[in-house]
């Protein structure tokens, strides 16, 4: 998420993370290595922006283009229950020349931040929220080379690891655009505060905005992360639009099915126990503007219980007014997100990050092996392509990758299948390479983007029965 500040006030501003960004952990488990006595979890905790408002304006003004918290923040949500902050801060101004040393002020401020969790048994998230860029340049491009990224972890972790109430480094926010560099980038991030810091959880966020939803199309080359202590958590993020962006701009919410939210953050839980990783969720958030947005995040929320998965709520803080997703109190009225988030804040559950791993059971007995019933579906699968277009999406065609939106059928579900292949209308035959569920499909194919004036609604996607 990004928060932009116009003139002398500051105005949280979000976009579709596909145009814009161009923007927990509730752990309170204080694990330092896998060596360390388990601790228990708390699921839900806040991302207390506010720090890194107006990204785009530098140095910028405290109190102006950005604000850092005063303690009656903290105060107010640890007497909630809040025990974790996400906390996000911005690189530039930490650190005004690349390679230069720490700016005092800002400093000071990150400081008198950590005073106020201590004061108030609050743990700090410390995000670095750069979207793995430096001034606009990509890390690991010649503008940005990888050792000043290392050097600006070290110095971070040079700073603040001796803060009592810091609990983890969130090394990075939503990386994007840099399928090339970032597992490289993480590498050195991570190498940064090992030099100084050999316990702490590091965090890693994910390619492609470190989207929940598609985390296991970009993010495979992060297994090969590295870490002596043996402690990094993987961070996905999670909104229910139809981008994953968090502007909520056309979404009606009484079409989404209310298991929307648990199958947006399922595929990057799936991968988590697919590889024995650990992980949470260090955003997500939902409009007020209607009450069944809460029953989807509640029911996204007891899957995330049930594996142990934290998540960290956007947003909270000052500067936000009467934002969609916050959830600071207005006149001292609660928000309508808030009943269903605390119903989370459950610290008994769980005793270690998850997910939790599959049970290990006997051998099944060596079955009898009979010859396969003649297939009975030998024939191709015709499906209608969705009839909408906005920015990002031409009747029911991707812009910008080669993909499709079709109703998400039980034949549909069955048919459009990862390895098969389709036909488009206009005879090409491509290969699936990535299905995204929900109420409808995403269906992604190889090859170049194609043109939804072409392929897209009125016309049709078949699945090849070979």
């Amino acid at each position: 998420m990004v928060a932009v500040g116009h003139s002398s006030l500051v105005i949280p501003m979000f976009f579709s993370k596909l145009l814009k960004k161009s923007l927990p952990l509730a752990a309170a488990l204080a694990l330092g290595t896998t060596y360390v006595q388990a601790e228990p979890v708390d699921l839900v905790s806040l991302n207390l922006s506010g720090a890194g408002f107006a990204p785009h304006v530098l140095p910028g003004i405290n109190g102006t283009n950005y604000i850092f918290p005063v303690e009656s923040y903290f105060q107010q949500w640890s007497a909630r229950g809040i025990k974790t902050f996400r906390f996000p801060i911005i690189w530039e101004r930490l650190q005004p020349k690349l390679g230069g040393p720490l700016d005092p002020a800002y400093v000071a401020l990150i400081d008198r931040t950590f005073g106020y969790a201590q004061k108030h048994n609050i743990k700090i998230i410390l995000d670095l929220h750069n979207y793995a860029r430096y001034r606009g340049q990509v890390i690991g491009t010649s503008g940005v080379p990888y050792a000043r990224y290392q050097e600006i972890m070290t110095k971070i972790a040079q700073q603040w690891s001796n803060q009592p109430a810091l609990y983890a480094y969130d090394i990075m926010n939503e990386p994007n655009g840099a399928l090339a560099y970032w597992a490289t980038a993480a590498q050195y991030g991570i190498n940064g505060v090992r030099a100084v810091d050999k316990t702490r959880p590091i965090i890693v966020e994910g390619n492609g905005w470190s989207s929940a939803t598609r985390w296991a199309e970009w993010n495979d080359p992060l297994l090969n992360l590295k870490d002596p202590s043996n402690n990094i958590i993987f961070s996905a993020h999670s909104y229910f639009d139809e981008n994953a962006g968090g502007s909520y701009g056309d979404v009606d919410v009484n079409k989404l099915d209310v298991m929307y939210g648990v199958n947006r953050v399922k595929p990057f839980v799936e991968w988590l126990k697919k590889h024995g990783k650990r992980g949470y969720i260090g955003e997500f958030g939902v409009p007020d503007n209607n009450p069944r947005w809460n029953i989807l995040m509640d029911n996204m929320l007891a899957y995330l219980k049930e594996n142990c998965v934290p998540a960290s709520y956007w947003a909270a803080g000052p500067g936000w007014g009467n934002y969609f997703m916050s959830v600071e109190p207005i006149n001292g009225v609660e928000r309508p997100q808030w009943p269903t988030l605390k119903k989370y804040m459950d610290s008994s559950s769980c005793t270690e990050i998850g997910p939790k791993k599959a049970a290990t059971t006997s051998p099944a007995p060596t079955p009898t092996i009979v010859a396969p019933a003649p297939s009975t579906t030998t024939g191709s699968v015709t499906s209608t392509i969705n009839n909408f277009t906005n920015t990002d999406w031409l009747n029911g065609v991707y812009r910008k990758k080669a993909g499709f939106s079709v109703p998400g059928t039980t034949a549909n579900k069955a048919a459009f299948q990862v390895g098969k292949s389709v036909k488009l209308a206009d005879g090409q035959v491509r290969k699936i390479t990535y299905v995204q569920a929900g109420t409808n499909l995403g269906v992604y194919v190889d090859g170049a983007a194609v043109n939804g004036s072409v392929v897209g609604y009125p016309k049709t996607l078949t699945v090849l029965s070979k």
